[in-house]
């Protein structure tokens, strides 16, 4: 519900659980005044000044939580726009003039419209309200209504104030390739802490474009926290500000890192949203209203709804050595196990016999493939698979010919040496005739070959930029979410999956486009418990995508010597891929990835529509224990995984959360140990949800690399 009051002036937006409140103050600014729990009257919320407004001159103006922060006289914060009009004055004095609110399809939008006090310049702040959910997105639209032209250097999407003067604890996720998503916690104090990316065409595995703050006693599923993340997949900043008086603000944006961006008469330049939202109930509550945002709102409504096939990625047996008689005969062999969805990866293209050539040439090795790729597509057709293929069309390598008949179209400097990241550099996507180039070469390839797939892949980082414009960096991801916009539009039967050297853009910003994120390069098994908790804390655990997360062991990365068990549960907890050389394997393994194939595809309704609740975290215990449950609340999975066990560790009754209580549950699994016997126990229990939640079901693991996967249905 959004309204606004005329006679107190106070704008308020509320959700069945929160309140965010405004109010227009004496001088015509727009203030904030409130972000938290739910309170009905906005005109029961005080403006409260610092102590710092006795001190200054009389008259003189202070602009304390500005609901949006400019450059200008006493404001010392971190801004959210930096302007410079066409005199050379670099102070913007934003002021009321206008507001709309409007029912919209999905809930309600209220648009407020600021303006400079002298110059011919607005800005409007957009925010917006979603049926059902605690969320709030908001933007800025700037628009230069003048005729001289204005330069913007820093221009974010907005703020957060959480409540104030209280202890401040962040969560934010950090990491490198292979490592991502990694939760740090840390106390705020006076000063400012920044996470932010500057590698230009992703948001990067270092930083995320996410955060959530709470009073530093937030367990999952207690205490208040306040959490935002932002749409955009390119490179973003977020500081976190504690003033002198207590006060924090977060502000969220573009990064102003080498960027200028010049509007003239009647030129606007919109922000990436930033959705932020409040709960009193914890990080789980946090999780649940992200996953309904996603499912709800953000994904492709109709694919959503699907069940994700299983893949087999020729990667693994064959690397770049791939050819049609290799493809066509190996069809079969992924199909025994269960797999769906056939993908050839890198190698089929150009002159590809190593990572010096191809890219930018999209045609068929016709040494490799002497009859195009048609003939595997028709066979995977034919046996009731889908088929797939891997693309990387933003690089291009130096002895492709596509370098050779366009080198204007690589970043680049004048006088400076292009810097070559595995063997690769980058286009530039901000260009239009790039971007038809791109779109043209996906677009052929979809409908040549009539995929059913596309892994787009990406892994360099822009080193180098263009002496042509300084708003290249924004333009390319824009021109970069054009060309995903088209091949949805075009194939909304195809599924494309969001790969970039891992999980560099595991954002909402390619989130809408995406039906698969890869989740991360790294595999190995332990890793990936860390990896996916992270992953699945903001983003639906069932686009944890990637090559092979039914890994090799021992994997390559740590040399870990994993159970086959272990390894196949956890790729039942994203989307299943299995990244197993059946080369290699001997007839033994092969039948028990089929067994777990065939046992994912039975439960696998339940893990792609469900929350996960982190019954046990691998941050805090040497077992980690998710709860997947099936949103409507009848069907649910517990999953086990030890690692790190010691002394006969036991592990407290697990107890399961959002079942009815009043409705009774089969709990079925493979055999597992009672403690008190060490006996086997049968495999089907009966227990009402409220048994199961509050009394739990004692799991007892067998060392190191034990895992477990136990079924609840409810009892119609």
């Amino acid at each position: 519900m959004i309204t606004y009051n005329e006679q107190s002036r106070r704008f308020a937006i509320i959700t069945e659980n929160s309140s965010y409140f405004m109010c227009i103050d004496e001088d015509m600014r727009l203030r904030h005044l409130y972000y938290g729990e739910r309170i009905e009257n906005p005109d029961e919320v005080s403006f409260e000044l610092p102590f710092i407004k006795g001190i200054l001159k009389p008259g003189t103006h202070f602009p304390f939580k500005a609901e949006f922060i400019t450059k200008e006289k006493t404001q010392f914060l971190e801004p959210c726009l930096f302007v410079e009009f066409d005199d050379g004055t670099r102070d913007c004095q934003l002021v009321y003039k206008s507001h709309t609110i409007e029912k919209t399809e999905t809930g309600e939008k209220l648009s407020i419209v600021l303006c400079d006090r002298f110059y011919k310049f607005e800005v409007v702040l957009n925010y917006v309200l979603y049926n059902g959910l605690n969320l709030i997105s908001k933007n800025t639209v700037i628009r230069n209504t003048g005729e001289k032209e204005v330069k913007l250097t820093k221009m974010k999407s907005g703020t957060m104030y959480p409540e104030w003067n209280r202890p401040m604890r962040l969560m934010h996720m950090a990491g490198r390739w292979g490592a991502e998503y990694q939760k740090k916690y840390m106390d705020l104090t006076q000063g400012k802490f920044t996470i932010d990316n500057t590698r230009g065409n992703c948001a990067s595995h270092q930083h995320i474009p996410f955060f959530a703050i709470d009073e530093g006693d937030a367990t999952e599923t207690k205490g208040n926290v306040w959490y935002g993340l932002l749409h955009w997949s390119g490179d973003f900043k977020i500081d976190f500000e504690l003033n002198y008086d207590n006060q924090l603000v977060v502000s969220a944006g573009v990064n102003d890192f080498d960027v200028c961006v010049t509007l003239k008469e009647n030129e606007e330049f919109e922000t990436p949203l930033f959705t932020m939202g409040f709960t009193d109930s914890g990080y789980e509550e946090m999780s649940r209203e992200l996953y309904d945002y996603q499912y709800d709102y953000l994904l492709p409504e109709e694919k959503i709804k699907q069940e994700f096939p299983i893949i087999y990625n020729t990667w693994y047996p064959y690397e770049l050595e791939v050819n049609e008689e290799k493809c066509l005969g190996f069809i079969e062999k992924a199909q025994y196990i269960g797999a769906e969805l056939f993908v050839i990866d890198d190698g089929w293209f150009g002159r590809r016999k190593d990572l010096t050539d191809g890219l930018g040439d999209w045609w068929c090795d016709k040494d490799k493939f002497p009859n195009g790729l048609k003939p595997i597509a028709d066979k995977c057709h034919s046996m009731g698979m889908k088929f797939g293929l891997w693309v990387e069309p933003e690089m291009v390598n130096k002895k492709s010919d596509l370098f050779k008949e366009h080198p204007e179209w690589v970043l680049s400097f004048p006088n400076r040496e292009n810097t070559e990241i595995r063997n690769q550099c980058v286009l530039d996507l901000s260009r239009d005739d790039v971007l038809e180039f791109v779109w043209e070469t996906v677009d052929k390839l979809i409908s040549d070959y009539d995929l059913d797939y596309v892994k787009w892949d990406m892994n360099s980082y822009i080193t180098e930029t263009t002496v042509h414009t300084r708003d290249m960096r924004i333009k390319y991801i824009k021109n970069l979410y054009e060309v995903w916009r088209r091949m949805n539009e075009k194939y909304p039967h195809v599924l494309f999956e969001n790969c970039a050297a891992g999980g560099s853009r595991a954002d909402y910003g390619m989130a809408p486009y995406s039906d698969r994120i890869n989740r991360s390069d790294n595999s190995d098994p332990v890793d990936v418990l860390k990896i996916h908790e992270g992953f699945s804390t903001y983003i639906l655990p069932r686009l944890a995508g990637g090559a092979g997360n039914v890994a090799t062991s021992p994997h390559h990365l740590n040399g870990r010597i994993v159970p086959l068990k272990y390894r196949a549960h956890l790729g039942m907890t994203g989307s299943m891929s299995v990244g197993i050389n059946l080369l290699k394997a001997s007839k033994e393994e092969i039948e028990e990835i089929k067994y777990y194939v065939e046992e994912y595809k039975k439960v696998r309704h339940i893990a792609q529509d469900a929350y996960l609740y982190r019954l046990s975290s691998v941050y805090t215990s040497n077992v980690a224990v998710w709860e997947y449950l099936k949103r409507d609340k009848k069907s649910a999975l517990v999953f086990m995984f030890a690692n790190g066990m010691n002394f006969r560790d036991s592990v407290p009754r697990v107890k399961l959360r959002g079942l009815s209580g009043d409705k009774l549950y089969k709990v079925t699994g493979e055999h597992y140990k009672i403690p008190e016997t060490f006996m086997e126990a049968p495999k089907e229990r009966y227990m009402h949800g409220d048994a199961l939640m509050n009394f739990g079901i004692r799991i007892e693991p067998m060392g190191d690399y034990d895992s477990l996967v136990l079924r609840i249905d409810e009892v119609e």
